[in-house]
């Protein structure tokens, strides 16, 4: 396939009333020379948000009375074919989810499926946080901590309306939540770091996010449980980081993660890796999309740079799970059978 064909895709998600609009239409005059396709999704058979969009975007295709990640055989699919045979017309595609969307299932097309893979590539996800409520909405709605987790960046808006001490441990306690994102604020109203924005993309992350564990030489397992004054009841969202030397047999991993995250949807959120193959150069990338596993080659290994498994869970009592003993079982070696 001509990468000239190729239409990247920004998901941009964040709960009800966090700026999703109001940041798209900052970004179309940010980048006027780029044109971009729209999918807009709203519940309810009138789309407000569409009559808020500035008009100066390629396309705009609406998807009305009904949440994406609920429609994705008909609605979604449907605009993605109706957008790839007229792509001619666009440069980037930006879908704004509804503000009670589950990112993992909107996610699913640009990960999983190989047609939309190809010509619609996932560029990255935006989580757009509203700084003054977001700590009341986790406690309200499961939604609100799918969308931080599944993000390859959060944006906090609307930081005008607290107090900066407390905006300080909130980043904190969102970094800790999604330690794989980066994480950016909003300056003031309608004020976005598009520049630092546009350096963070989904399949960079996959091999650059790891910077919060060393390459340790034993097999290991690195934890870590966040609790802060913002959030005290949500003590119990962790992340939990291992480390593998051994090679996996990747045949093996990919079927057990299958079945880890199939059936326990309810507790892990998000998982991004890395691993080696003796026989290759490039790095292998893993990451979970909702109850589905995307596994494939990434960036060559840089020179001198140490071959390493290193795999990030994050989800809610992940220790109950036995993460640990079922990767050490998918060592072509296990760790606990070496000499």
């Amino acid at each position: 396939m001509n990468d000239l064909e190729a239409r990247p895709v920004t998901i941009l998600t964040g709960f009800l009333g966090a700026g999703k609009t109001t940041f798209l239409n900052a970004l179309l005059k940010h980048y006027a020379e780029r044109r971009f396709a729209i999918i807009e999704n709203e519940i309810g058979q009138l789309n407000i948000d569409g009559m808020l969009l500035a008009k100066n975007y390629g396309q705009l295709i609406e998807l009305q009375d009904g949440c994406i990640c609920c429609t994705l055989n008909d609605d979604l699919y449907s605009a993605l074919e109706t957008l790839h045979a007229d792509r001619d017309s666009f440069d980037e595609l930006v879908i704004e989810c509804t503000g009670l969307a589950m990112p993992s299932a909107v996610m699913e097309p640009f990960t999983i499926h190989p047609i939309f893979r190809k010509y619609f590539p996932l560029k990255r996800v935006i989580c757009l946080i509203d700084a003054e409520f977001i700590t009341d909405q986790m406690k309200e709605r499961d939604e609100v901590l799918r969308q931080i987790t599944a993000a390859d960046l959060l944006l906090i808006n609307k930081t005008e309306s607290v107090h900066p001490d407390y905006l300080n441990d909130l980043q904190t306690y969102l970094q800790a939540l999604n330690p794989l994102a980066r994480l950016f604020c909003a300056t003031s109203k309608k004020q976005f770091p598009f520049e630092e924005i546009e350096q963070v993309s989904y399949s960079h992350n996959n091999n650059k996010s790891f910077s919060l564990v060393k390459n340790d030489k034993l097999s290991a397992v690195k934890a870590k449980t966040f609790s802060s004054s913002v959030q005290q009841h949500l003590s119990d969202i962790s992340y939990r980081t291992y480390i593998f030397v051994g090679e996996f047999n990747y045949i093996d991993l990919f079927l057990a993660l299958s079945k880890l995250v199939g059936k326990h949807t309810d507790r892990i959120y998000r998982m991004k890796g890395i691993g080696y193959k003796s026989d290759n150069d490039k790095k292998i990338v893993l990451q979970t999309v909702g109850s589905r596993v995307d596994m494939g080659y990434g960036d060559y290994w840089e020179e001198g740079e140490e071959k390493t498994n290193v795999l990030v869970f994050i989800g809610k009592k992940l220790d109950q799970l036995n993460i640990e003993t079922l990767l050490n079982q998918m060592l072509k070696i296990p760790a606990f059978e070496k000499k």
